[in-house]
Parts: C-alpha cells; structure tokens; sequence
C-alpha cells in the first residue's frame, strides 16, 4: 500500500468518525448559532451524549442516530428526557431543524421547521 493510498483512507476514516466533533449551524429564524458537539468533546461527563446549545459542548443532551441514507439525526433532549426537537444533517451539510413542545396531555403543539447550514468547527 502506498503513502498516499494510506493517507487518503486515514481521512476517509476521520471525515466518518462520530466521535469529538463539533458542528456550527446557522439556521433560518434563529438568532444565534446552534453548535452541536460529539462526545467526547462536551463539558460534562454524563457518557455518550452529544450536546445542543449556543455555546460548544453545553446545552441540551442529545441522542445521535446515523441514518443509512447518510445523514446524521439528532434528537434533542430537555431536562425530563422529553424530546424536543430534531437536527438532521445532510451529507451535504444542510441542515433541517425541526422543533416542538409536548403538554402534559401528551399532545405536541406548535411545530416548526427551519432549514440552514453547518460547519465544521
């Protein structure tokens, strides 16, 4: 195997890699930055959450799922393990985030959806 064969699958591997990454969305109707961050880089030690909010590493816990199609699905956690809303990033790093709230009757109210774009970083 040559160098360059070797380099070119060690970043393949890396650009596929879930793990320490940080991710910064610019979505319609939001007026600040969303930053989603992977484990292991939050600031809090609760195991394989990655993290919501307007700042690296805090805000909202969230649970990580890899569609097959190639997007990454994060569903955002509040306090109670409700979830809240949906971050979908496409290959292409389009982002879709879909928000809600749920009353205690179990009925889900004011819906949203809002798209944008993500960077690395």
């Amino acid at each position: 195997m040559t160098k360059t064969m070797l380099a070119a699958m060690t970043l393949a591997v890396l650009a596929t890699d879930a793990s320490a990454d940080v991710l910064r969305c610019k979505v319609d109707g939001f007026n600040q930055d969303i930053f989603i961050t992977t484990a292991p880089d939050t600031n809090l030690n609760d195991g394989n959450y990655a993290r919501i909010g307007v700042s690296r590493g805090i805000g909202n816990r969230a649970i990580v799922i890899d569609d097959r199609m190639g997007a990454r699905v994060f569903v955002e956690l509040n306090g109670d393990e409700t979830p809240v809303g949906l971050l979908t990033i496409q290959k292409n790093m389009r982002v879709i985030a879909s928000r809600h709230s749920i009353d205690t009757s179990g009925l889900v109210l004011a819906p949203t959806q809002s798209a944008g774009v993500c960077t690395r970083g």
